[in-house]
């Protein structure tokens, strides 16, 4: 069942409401999506310009976060920072998932055979190896600095930097299910192997890894703002939550707290909620928790 049609059923409902803080996660995650869509258009002053003389103002009627040392308004960029930090995370996310799904599929259902595909599918998990064997911001900072800090370069460096982790669970699943029933059966019927291992092994292997994503976008929010915070991601005056805590930090010791408070503590907020939709995902999808609920046997 996929998670459209639990989330349009009475089950899903339930499911919240016996975990309130998948709930609460839920909410924050779906408010967040709502701030990326229409944040831009709603806020009261422009987040990429800055008013002569009014820099570094604390949190007022008129700027309601303070402004930064550049005299743009917190508020607004921190409001029109959901956008570019949840875009660049979701399709980093989906990018990592889509590639590495099928690789991960690949190696696990072929893992241990002989020819080319065995062959093929050792390659992979070598290389997924050598991507491990770095810390993962060293790793983001050497593609950032190799290939450019830019939109789409960010979204290449999580792309990477979370390859391996779709990869290995989706190669987990497929370890698993190749020694199914259904397996036997649709060899029994002249199913050659690599459509056994992409058209009846990796749709059924796909459920965790997509409740992946919202973890993955939440590291991806934390990667995307560690990188722009030393200076190696998104420039002023494009509203991102990493960059806005670098400026505002330097201000820190003469008391302008403000400039790096409120996106530090909007960003911490977005990435728990994800982590925890995501958890709650991983839950949805568990037969025993359906059966606890009463929606199964």
């Amino acid at each position: 069942m996929s998670m459209f049609r639990i989330a349009r059923n009475s089950y899903f409902i339930s499911f919240l409401g016996s975990h309130p803080l998948y709930a609460f996660g839920f909410s924050i995650m779906f408010v967040s999506i709502i701030l990326g869509l229409i944040g831009p258009y709603i806020v009261p002053h422009s987040p990429t310009d800055g008013v002569p003389g009014h820099q570094s103002l604390p949190p007022s009627l008129e700027y309601w976060f303070g402004t930064d040392s550049n005299g743009m308004d917190i508020f607004s960029r921190v409001i029109a920072a959901y956008r570019y930090d949840l875009l660049i995370a979701f399709c980093g996310a989906v990018f990592s998932m889509a590639i590495g799904a099928p690789l991960g599929v690949f190696a696990g259902y072929f893992d241990g055979r002989r020819g080319i595909a065995g062959f093929v599918s050792l390659l992979i998990l070598r290389f997924m190896d050598v991507i491990q064997a770095f810390p993962i911001f060293v790793l983001a900072l050497f593609l950032v600095a190799v290939f450019s800090p830019n939109f789409a370069n960010l979204v290449f460096v999580i792309v990477v930097t979370n390859l391996p982790i779709n990869l290995r669970l989706a190669r987990a699943e497929a370890l698993a299910l190749r020694e199914k029933a259904f397996v036997e059966a649709a060899r029994a019927t002249g199913n050659s192997e690599f459509r056994i291992a992409f058209v009846h092994v990796m749709p059924n292997a796909m459920t965790h890894v997509v409740a992946l994503i919202s973890v993955v976008m939440g590291f991806g929010i934390l990667l995307t703002a560690g990188l722009s915070f030393v200076g190696a991601g998104l420039r002023v005056p494009t509203p991102e939550w990493g960059l806005m805590i670098s400026v505002g930090a330097s201000q820190m010791i003469t008391g302008k707290w403000w400039a790096s408070l409120f996106p530090g503590l909007f960003m911490a907020i977005t990435i728990f909620g994800f982590s925890m939709f995501g958890q709650a995902l991983t839950a949805l999808f568990d037969p025993l928790e359906r059966v606890r609920l009463g929606y199964g046997r």
